[in-house]
């Protein structure tokens, strides 16, 4: 899922925990809305539990410093998590949901039957190295004015440190045998990330003036993009 797709799904799920506050909970309608919002809000954050970046992108600062785990038994945890809720949205009275939450409901049942597909057809953990090579992306803690610099430097030193594992788990968990543009295009997307790292995220920090936090992120950056 991108992150268009997401932003407008928090921001529909956002919208309808406060619609819900003047519904009639008594209603056979507001129950299953009700119901609906309550398995919206529990995915949404496990969703973003797993995808942390993502959650930064949104300006959900929780999140920040904090990189999703590529090992198998995550990615299977999450496949399974998915179909958890596809299982218990399927469950829902759809006939007893008001018109709105039921157009909401079918857009979150669509989107989750997308990255279940995403997953386990698509396969791109497996098959598609490129679902490893831009993961190390760092550039909104530059680009966001968010909290103060060294705060922000934190982060990323954060990041850095969990990419050996990224890494790690990308050799372990991708097939053998792999297109050949697909090869081709992650090594381009590798390079690029390596680059910024290596300068202009160096130039964006050069301002820090904490000499032993500047030591720590040095170190790690140049570990990161080797």
């Amino acid at each position: 899922m991108n992150n268009l797709k997401i932003f407008f799904i928090v921001l529909l799920l956002l919208q309808l925990t406060g619609c819900t506050k003047n519904q009639n909970e008594n209603t056979m309608s507001g129950k299953s809305d009700s119901l609906f919002i309550k398995l919206s809000d529990e995915f949404i954050k496990g969703y973003l539990a797993w995808r942390p970046q993502y959650g930064t992108s949104l300006g959900l600062h929780e999140y920040d410093g904090k990189l999703t785990d590529y090992s198998l038994e995550s990615v299977n945890g999450e496949i399974n998590r998915l179909k958890k809720f596809e299982k218990e949205l399927l469950a829902i009275d759809t006939l007893s949901l008001s018109p709105k939450v039921h157009y909401d409901y079918k857009i979150l049942l669509n989107s989750i039957k997308g990255d279940i597909f995403d997953f386990e057809v698509r396969d791109g953990y497996r098959k598609n190295p490129m679902s490893y090579a831009g993961v190390i992306g760092v550039d909104i803690y530059i680009k966001r004015n968010f909290a103060p610099l060294e705060d922000r430097l934190k982060s990323i030193i954060s990041i850095e440190k969990e990419a050996v594992k990224v890494y790690e788990n990308a050799r372990k968990n991708l097939n053998d045998s792999l297109p050949k543009s697909y090869v081709e295009t992650a090594i381009l997307m590798a390079k690029g990330t390596s680059d910024f790292l290596g300068k202009d995220l160096l130039l964006a920090f050069m301002d820090v003036k904490d000499g032993k936090l500047m030591s720590e992120f040095k170190g790690t950056n140049e570990k990161s993009h080797q």
